[in-house]
């Protein structure tokens, strides 16, 4: 089968699928995500979505999306953010997550809405598991099975820690051609895993459909590419929205901003490990290729990035915001803040990992964080 196709079944199957068993983040978990770290990401994500609302004239009804919003720590500290700017949180008519794992929304209601995991819901459920919850503040809170179900509305949206658990092809240049890395069954007893990476033995039909292209003809035999079509279509969709009824998006992962060969890794308790090991109770994930997503967007939104998350953080005040928390934090307190922050921004943490795409609408005022950089330029 294609790696495509056995991380489609690793992740996401509905009966064994890694991500539908529940909540897998945190310290007790297999990772732990830049939100999980410090309320200050959420918090500053959240002001650089109050600057591009007001840079795009105050829309008076908006909604927040976000595409794999893991336990709802993400949105929780954005919203509470969104809370201090009474405009702004008036605009906001609901909020809206991207999630087909009916485990973690109910994760993601409890930490919303407030409403325990155990508890059932008449309003706002389905057969296929819950769709709204109300939280205390009023907000609605809606579950979507894909972002094509997102409404058409003005929409602010965040994909943190997305587009890297999306399915990925493998090819390797070979002296007759691209080949496709496929996942076979591996024959020896003694084999740790059962399974194996082989080279098909010609042309596949996603070979000759995303590998054979003149962007890659440089390369050398032995050398290998990963390709997400996947994260194409999810890129090309965000953008379609946003031309359509206004917006921005926030894209966070970790990559380059250049396709790669060999990122795909298993994560198993902090630690990585082979991609074959334990499927279904290992996360699976692969630097994401900041380019090809942009070219996703061409034509329909102005793009910016990718920016180091260390930079984009700086550039909305994590240092002033670090200050104002030490200022009325205990004693104890005050070093974990310290180094929840060296986590967040030190390049040899997560600062130059992950890095930061923008999607505004055409033409719109350049995003912060992205200044720099020189404005898109759209051919007529």
């Amino acid at each position: 089968m294609s790696v495509a196709h056995f991380m489609r079944q690793v992740l996401v199957n509905p009966l064994s699928g890694y991500y539908m068993k529940g909540d897998v983040f945190g310290t007790q978990g297999d990772f732990i995500t830049s939100p999980e770290i410090s309320q200050m990401f959420g918090e500053l994500l959240g002001i650089w979505f109050l600057v591009q609302w007001t840079n795009l004239g105050k829309p008076s009804h908006i909604q927040i999306a976000e595409l794999g919003p893991g336990r709802g720590t993400l949105m929780m500290d954005m919203l509470r953010a969104a809370s201090r700017f009474k405009d702004f949180r008036k605009a906001i008519s609901g909020i809206h997550l991207i999630e087909a794992s009916p485990g973690l929304r109910r994760v993601q209601r409890e930490m919303l809405c407030g409403i325990p995991l155990s508890e059932e819901q008449a309003d706002g459920g389905s057969r296929e598991g819950i769709t709204s919850a109300v939280r205390k503040d009023g907000l609605r809170v809606h579950w979507h099975d894909v972002f094509e179900d997102l409404p058409g509305q003005f929409s602010l949206v965040v994909a943190h820690e997305f587009f890297d658990a999306l399915p990925i092809y493998k090819f390797e240049r070979t002296e007759e051609g691209w080949r496709e890395l496929v996942v076979d069954l591996e024959d020896d007893p003694a084999s740790p895993y059962h399974l194996r990476f082989v080279l098909a033995p010609g042309p596949t039909q996603a070979s000759k459909a995303f590998a054979e292209h003149p962007a890659y003809d440089h390369f050398q035999p032995g050398e290998r590419i990963e390709i997400s079509p996947d994260s194409f279509r999810v890129a090309h969709e965000m953008a379609k929205h946003i031309n359509k009824n206004g917006g921005s998006a926030l894209i966070i992962d970790y990559g380059k901003d250049h396709i790669q060969g060999d990122t795909l890794r298993g994560i198993h308790r902090h630690q990585f490990t082979h991609v074959l090991t334990h499927p279904g109770n290992v996360d699976l994930s692969a630097d994401v290729d900041f380019e090809y997503l942009k070219q996703a967007t061409e034509k329909l939104v102005d793009s910016y990035g990718s920016v180091t998350q260390s930079h984009l953080l700086h550039s909305l005040g994590i240092g002033s915001r670090l200050d104002m928390l030490l200022a009325k934090a205990a004693a104890s307190r005050r070093e974990i803040l310290i180094g929840s922050y060296h986590r967040l921004v030190d390049p040899k943490e997560m600062g130059n990992v992950y890095r930061v795409m923008a999607m505004t609408p055409l033409g719109s005022p350049i995003p912060i964080g992205f200044e720099k950089q020189q404005p898109p330029v759209h051919e007529a």
